[in-house]
């Protein structure tokens, strides 16, 4: 099995905190220049600034990412949320794995005394690092501190995501993200190569035990999600390791498993390490469907995917 760059390592440390938390609630993902203070505490910048770590932009430019400066110790990336929020994991992306040293992810409410959440992992040394640390404190500043090694000037640093939580989330679930496989029965009549199709559910990163690989150059294929009972989605996010495509695919809901309504436009499933797909939607479905309408699937390990539930 050939892979276009080395897969990500499994999420680093164990369990999050007792709080929901998710990378679809506000301040996880996407453009958040505006909410989030992203600083340079420590260290250089030889292209990009370091606000477009928070842009939603991935890009390998200097408006959409960043390059460190070469050999650097001791760098530290800050980020303000302005209020106090719960963050136990991010997804750091860069456009090829080369490691940027040894760090820890720590958390303050006076930018003065940070506490240690999770353990100590190498930045970078795959295209996407998954962290995941115990937390169940809200705070407003958090920080990347580099501990060992060094910084590299090769990788365009593209975005960090958070898995944060969101102020009386009573609606979030287990169903979004994490290991669902108990939660969520999953089939495909897309032929499997490697893997299992509940791999796309199990919360797992590392590869190939957590992937799953599709045949290539197969059409009109389908992956249904029964999530037990009805519940109100209005987001798709897909992770994969490389940026093969596996065509135009539409997202749909049912209640009966028989007649289903489409959930926004049609999308290109892959083509690049995150396929982010939202909609509006206030219905509660028990049954959700990928629905592949043109183009053909890529022979590809895809790592996870994750909801958005209302």
């Amino acid at each position: 099995m050939t892979f276009p760059f080395p897969v990500p390592s499994p999420p680093i440390s164990g369990g999050g905190g007792g709080s929901p938390t998710s990378y679809f609630n506000t301040g996880g993902r996407g453009d958040r220049t505006a909410s989030i203070t992203a600083t340079l505490v420590a260290g250089s910048i030889i292209a990009g600034s370091i606000s477009n770590l928070v842009n939603g932009g991935m890009g390998t430019n200097t408006t959409d990412s960043l390059v460190f400066g070469n050999g650097q110790t001791a760098t530290v990336v800050k980020f303000d949320f302005g209020t106090a929020k719960i963050i136990d994991g991010f997804r750091w992306y860069q456009n090829q794995g080369t490691s940027q040293g040894t760090y820890v992810f720590e958390g303050s409410n006076d930018d003065s005394s940070y506490t240690q959440i999770g353990g100590l992992f190498t930045l970078g040394a795959f295209p996407l690092t998954d962290f995941t640390g115990t937390n169940s404190t809200a705070y407003r500043y958090y920080r990347l501190r580099q501990t060992a090694g060094t910084t590299s000037n090769i990788p365009w640093l593209e975005e960090i995501e958070f898995r944060i939580a969101a102020s009386g989330d009573a609606a979030r679930d287990t169903r979004e993200y994490d290991d669902r496989t108990a939660l969520i029965t999953i089939s495909t009549t897309a032929s499997i190569t490697g893997g299992a199709i509940n791999h796309l559910i199990n919360g797992d990163l590392t590869d190939p035990s957590g992937g799953v690989q599709f045949s290539g150059g197969e059409s009109t294929k389908e992956i249904k999600f029964d999530l037990g009972t009805g519940k109100i989605l209005t987001g798709l996010h897909w992770l994969q390791d490389g940026t093969q495509s596996h065509g135009t695919w539409v997202f749909e809901g049912s209640n009966d498993d028989s007649t289903y309504t489409g959930q926004g436009s049609s999308f290109t499933l892959g083509g690049a390490l995150i396929t982010e797909v939202t909609w509006s939607n206030s219905t509660a479905y028990r049954y959700y469907k990928l629905r592949q309408t043109s183009g053909s699937t890529s022979t590809q390990i895809n790592l996870e995917t994750e909801f958005r539930i209302t």
